[in-house]
């Protein structure tokens, strides 16, 4: 078992107007932005930049540079950002005009009502926002997910660390990162009570790559820490000509995916469930105390504090594989510093991959 800290990176850096308060919302604002855009192809020894230097033209369209697509050209010259903004107008102009490759490749432009989002090559691969956010909707809303709110550490109406009820929903004009869950499963399942998680990412400007993530998890605590994560399957790729398939995964994945806690997946954590960390009788906490000393390296006070965690009702109060594991991340949250909490949750997940082979 491992923390996520995605969603609470995301929910800490972006700014307020990249913070989304719903779905429909999200949606909204991609499928409208990706009817604005449109791409445009030009050799490169046909992009030259305006005297302005808040323009470039390219090919035979004038566009205005954004902070990214200049930033994207400082890269293709090779000269430093910093530099170029300290320049007059007329001067990045003509530097930009004598750095700028001209190797007779063709370039794509994506222009949103005259400005310049982005530049890529002619082997860039796009995938829009909308595209994944219509598969979310018809696959995975549609089955009962919804937009992740915090689980704890919360009121009824799952008010976040920054003091509103968004969930993790976010999109910038450089980049999109969503995570949905679906029903916590019953009390009694002798889990503790586990959530399906989804995490979408993606790209349209080549910021990022694209990807997802499904993993099984308990509880996201109002700093969009997501807690006792396991099981996780995640994919990733540039946005090349594998790309694609990786979309074709992702869909693939939403349609066998639930809101209920069915699948074969949770045969392996019933498994340890009923797998005993020690043998019976004698001194078990002390025998796993032992265990959790030798073979992890927990010191004698911390791994009594597993145990103790781990004898507790919620947890769910017995000395199996899963009952330890338990303890061990439940323990983790008492760190203050996080690679620390990082550290001793991955312990759970050792536990369960040497328990359960």
């Amino acid at each position: 078992m491992v923390m996520l800290r995605q969603a609470h990176e995301n929910l800490f850096t972006r700014p307020p107007d990249e913070h989304f308060a719903s779905f429909d919302e999200l949606w909204a604002t991609a499928s409208a932005q990706r009817l604005r855009s449109a791409e445009h192809d030009a050799k490169d020894t046909a992009i030259l930049f305006s005297e302005s230097g808040t323009d470039v033209h390219f090919g035979d369209v004038t566009l205005r540079l954004t902070p990214y697509s200049m930033s994207q050209m400082a890269v293709l010259a090779r000269v430093p950002a910093g530099v170029l903004q300290r320049l007059t107008p007329e001067t990045r102009a003509r530097v930009l005009n004598q750095t700028f490759p001209r190797e007779g490749r063709y370039k794509c432009a994506l222009m949103d009502e005259g400005r310049l989002r982005a530049i890529t090559s002619d082997r860039y691969r796009r995938v829009w926002d909308s595209e994944l956010l219509d598969e979310v909707d018809r696959w995975l809303l549609s089955s009962g997910f919804v937009p992740a709110v915090p689980t704890i550490n919360s009121d009824e109406h799952g008010t976040n660390a920054l003091g509103n009820t968004k969930p993790a929903l976010f999109r910038s004009d450089r980049d999109l990162f969503t995570f949905f869950y679906g029903d916590r499963s019953p009390g009694d399942d002798g889990l503790g009570g586990m959530r399906k998680g989804v995490m979408v990412f993606n790209s349209e400007v080549g910021a990022s790559s694209f990807g997802f993530a499904v993993f099984w998890f308990r509880q996201m605590c109002s700093n969009f820490l997501i807690w006792d994560a396991l099981g996780i399957k995640s994919r990733r790729a540039r946005h090349m000509g594998s790309v694609k398939d990786v979309v074709r995964e992702f869909r693939e994945e939403l349609v066998q995916l639930s809101a209920t806690v069915t699948t074969a997946e949770l045969d392996a954590f019933h498994q340890a469930a009923a797998t005993r960390f020690v043998p019976a009788g004698g001194d078990e906490d002390g025998q796993a105390v032992k265990r959790l000393n030798r073979e992890f390296k927990l010191s004698e006070a911390d791994a009594r504090e597993v145990v103790m965690l781990a004898r507790a009702p919620e947890n769910p109060g017995e000395l199996s594989v899963w009952g330890i594991a338990n303890g061990i991340t439940s323990a983790a949250k008492a760190y203050a510093n996080a690679d620390d909490r990082v550290r001793v949750s991955s312990l759970a997940g050792r536990l369960m991959n040497a328990s359960l082979g």
